[in-house]
């Protein structure tokens, strides 16, 4: 089942001020992911403190989102520079 992505405002901003190569790098990642969120992938790491969150490693870019299992969607809230997620 290929899950809905959502993503909120601030990633939607870093996505359009980085250049459209790694910004499609990015959303297409994404997109993998939302075809089989469970499926085994070493870019993958759980989020501790946010319930169901989980961070994504694209070269030096992470992405932060949520699952949410019963509604099948998967919310972006954080596109950010490698040194930058993890505040």
């Amino acid at each position: 089942m290929v899950m809905r992505i959502t993503y909120r405002r601030d990633p939607v901003k870093a996505l359009r001020r980085m250049q459209r190569a790694k910004a499609g790098d990015i959303t297409g990642a994404v997109e993998r992911v939302a075809v089989n969120p469970w499926a085994p992938n070493n870019n993958l790491r759980p989020l501790k403190g946010v319930p169901n969150g989980f961070r994504l490693r694209v070269g030096d870019w992470r992405v932060s989102y949520t699952v949410d299992r019963d509604a099948a969607v998967i919310d972006v809230f954080e596109i950010a520079p490698r040194g930058g997620a993890y505040r």
